[in-house]
């Protein structure tokens, strides 16, 4: 044991740290059955998932304005010869086409890592970078996978597999940037 390190435990130190010592006369106060309830359903995976989606259709909506506005579909429309009033319908018919796909793809991806990820940390009991890495690959795979489209199982299987790396490291890289870079 170096100097300045004490002989306590890590079990001890994180016990320590979930349950504070209080002095013998101060409680907490017992919580009524309501807080216990919007306890549950806010603390849910599927409560979550929600928020994690409505979040992402936001988002999705703001980047479709955004990047939208640059795409090519939008450039023809402007571009036809018709007058301004058809060129802007058509104008804005393209761009609520590009604000719907990203608002979609951006509430889809939310939902599924924050499934993933609040399933896999409610089933190991723990949170760290593991949660990120496995959520994050069942979120690319999942978002790979194109059930739509029609290819062999082996190119099906590739696409996954690259989501998946992709997804995790990304995720992963992320959940330490944002909370384990200083532990």
């Amino acid at each position: 044991m170096s100097a300045g390190t004490s002989p306590v435990s890590r079990k001890s130190e994180e016990a320590d740290v979930v349950k504070p010592r209080l002095p013998p006369n101060l409680q907490f106060p017992e919580r009524n059955p309501s807080e216990k309830f919007a306890e549950m359903v806010l603390e849910s995976c599927a409560f979550k998932a929600v928020a994690a989606a409505i979040a992402g259709g936001g988002l999705g909506v703001a980047l479709g304005l955004f990047i939208g506005g640059f795409s090519a579909e939008l450039d023809r429309a402007v571009e036809a010869q018709s007058p301004w009033r058809e060129q802007l319908r058509a104008y804005g018919k393209a761009l609520a086409a590009q604000i719907r796909t990203y608002s979609k793809n951006f509430a889809l991806w939310g939902a599924t890592y924050t499934i993933a990820e609040c399933s896999v940390e409610k089933y190991r009991a723990r949170h760290d970078l593991w949660n990120s890495l496995i959520a994050g690959c069942a979120t690319g795979a999942v978002l790979a996978s194109q059930p739509r489209a029609s290819m062999s199982a082996r190119t099906r299987g590739q696409q996954m597999s690259v989501g998946c790396l992709g997804v995790a490291a990304f995720s992963c890289a992320i959940d330490y940037w944002l909370e384990h870079r200083h532990a």
